[in-house]
């Protein structure tokens, strides 16, 4: 008796073993392709000699390698087909035969079953193209200035560096948790985190040698106790993932300088422009040009990490430049009249972008397979401007609409552009002579159309290195700027409360002045204006109605048994 209950005991754990074994099988078959769970984890029972009629339950769900969440509480079941399903469990129950030990029972047989629980999470990491990638090292000092709220100076040489230096996000992330003294038992926990510029820089600073360290701790003095959210860097993935969350952040690298770039994107931005690399224009004096940006939304870092659903944004951008031409490009507008200046106060509006995660697949049996796929968009203007992807303007915009926008076209105000000496010859009269009559004018036109636009990525893409990708309407600025100094568009008129502007011969000069002009300013204004936006729109980095899109990396979590 003994001897038989031994050989089945031993017999019964033999049997418990492989249904266990082939439970897992099971279920790291089904979580490659969950949508297909059900018939994978049947055909890896059958390729095991197993009944598929072994398969008493499959779950799909949702699991989380999160220390902070009791075990029992870390899957969460959920219908076939929801967003966010990462893990099958599934139990399997067979019978097991008796030998020796059927002396004790009338059974032949003992019902065993087993449960196994198999995830595999998909994310991607992608950014979006921003001016401040091609601000030069002073403007980004500036615009770090102008977030620290004290003067930062960051030289040609430093940027360099910083741009040649790599950080890895997850030693960043394992570095800021020994700077803050953070206790989260979620080691992903960090990433909802608000610090501050000194820590981050800090943290950054331990992860790099050399010359770099020494630049970003002493940028992160500077930048002091000014707050940051961690998101602001890398953003968007759910941190209850836990340690998943931590190993695909493990796997996104970024230059120093894109970290610089971050903290100064993580607010509102302005920022002057050098234009002395933008194309000669004829007839041009001088210009300055500076940048704003807005804010981008919550929960939309420089790198954008998640699963399908998460989004990217970036801000808007308005590029403000004012130009003193030439006066004498208009030509003669009549006789006895003398331009002495001529100056175009010009605005830019730039939609922002928007990117979102649509499908990312890990089960790539071909290169022609998908990989990821995106829908961009561009945000909206105002609501005066529609579907319009970006606005130009000509006239007197306030500094603080300029900085914190979006641009109403409705507040566009009259702004001195022109100032003309005129000289009335009299017969039998001295001649009637005015200096310092100005001229006011103010426009503005929309551009462009938003439209909806998917991006796809394969696995051949992505073997190939591949991975930037641009959208967009492709706006025209030329057309734009022609109707922008449109008759239709352009008002004009002189400004009000000039003396000595009253009587019939200066009336009527000033008659001829005002029809001439508007054809004078569109026919030989258009080309300048043209070259002149586009050389500010390219120091600035802005590209209106286009975007790019780069995959920064492809995840796909090893397929792993938990418990």
């Amino acid at each position: 008796g003994f001897v038989a209950l031994g050989v089945d005991v031993a017999s019964l754990y033999r049997e418990r073993a492989t249904l266990q074994a082939a439970s897992d099988l099971a279920a790291m078959s089904s979580v490659v392709v969950p949508a297909q769970a059900e018939p994978r984890a049947e055909q890896a029972l059958l390729r095991n000699g197993r009944k598929a009629a072994a398969l008493r339950t499959l779950q799909t769900g949702r699991f989380l390698r999160n220390p902070e969440v009791p075990r029992h509480a870390r899957f969460t079941p959920l219908p076939a087909g929801t967003p966010g399903i990462n893990a099958v469990a599934v139990t399997l129950e067979d019978d097991a035969p008796l030998h020796f030990a059927r002396i004790f029972s009338d059974n032949s047989h003992v019902r065993l079953d087993r449960t196994a629980t198999a995830i595999r999470t998909g994310a991607a990491s992608f950014s979006l193209d921003s001016s401040l990638v091609r601000l030069d090292s002073a403007a980004l000092g500036e615009a770090l200035s102008g977030q620290f709220g004290a003067q930062v100076s960051l030289t040609a040489g430093e940027a360099a560096i910083l741009s040649d230096v790599s950080i890895n996000m997850g030693d960043l992330l394992t570095a800021l948790e020994n700077v803050t003294g953070n206790q989260a038992r979620n080691p992903a926990a960090i990433l909802d985190m608000t610090t501050d510029v000194q820590s981050l820089l800090a943290a950054a600073a331990q992860v790099v040698s050399g010359d770099a360290a020494a630049t970003l701790a002493d940028l992160g003095v500077a930048g002091g106790g000014q707050a940051i959210d961690v998101e602001a860097v890398l953003g968007g993935i759910d941190v209850d993932l836990g340690l998943t969350a931590i190993e695909f952040a493990s796997e996104v690298e970024m230059s120093g300088l894109d970290l610089l770039r971050a903290v100064a994107g993580a607010g509102r931005v302005t920022a002057p422009l050098d234009l002395a690399t933008a194309a000669a224009v004829p007839g041009l004096l001088a210009a300055n040009a500076h940048l704003a940006m807005g804010e981008p939304p919550a929960r939309s870092g420089w790198v954008a990490i998640g699963e399908e659903g998460v989004q990217l944004h970036r801000a808007a951008a308005r590029v403000g430049t004012t130009a003193d031409l030439e006066p004498s490009i208009l030509g003669v507008l009549a006789e006895g009249v003398t331009a002495t200046r001529l100056e175009l106060p010009l605005y830019v509006e730039v939609a922002g972008a928007t990117a979102t995660l649509d499908e990312v697949n890990c089960q790539l049996p071909s290169p022609a397979a998908l990989a990821a796929r995106f829908e961009t968009s561009a945000t909206p203007l105002h609501p005066a401007n529609g579907t319009a992807v970006a606005a130009l303007y000509l006239g007197d915009i306030p500094a603080d609409a300029f900085a914190n926008g979006p641009i109403d076209p409705a507040n566009v105000g009259f702004a001195d552009i022109l100032e003309l000496d005129l000289r009335i010859e009299l017969p039998l009269l001295p001649d009637i002579t005015l200096g310092g009559v100005t001229i006011q004018a103010r426009s503005a036109v929309s551009a462009g159309s938003s439209a909806r636009q998917e991006l796809r990525f394969t696995k051949a893409d992505i073997d190939a290195g591949r991975d930037t990708q641009y959208f967009g309407s492709e706006v025209i600025l030329g057309t734009a700027v022609n109707g922008l100094l449109s008759p239709d568009n352009l008002e004009l008129r002189v400004k009000p409360g000039q003396d000595g502007l009253s009587g019939a011969a200066v009336a009527a000069l000033l008659d001829t002045v005002m029809n001439v002009l508007p054809g004078a300013l569109l026919s030989e204004l258009a080309g300048p204006v043209d070259v002149l936006l586009d050389g500010t729109l390219d120091a600035a980095g802005v590209r209106p109605g286009e975007g790019a899109l780069t995959l920064e990396r492809h995840h796909c979590e090893l397929v792993r048994l938990v418990q």
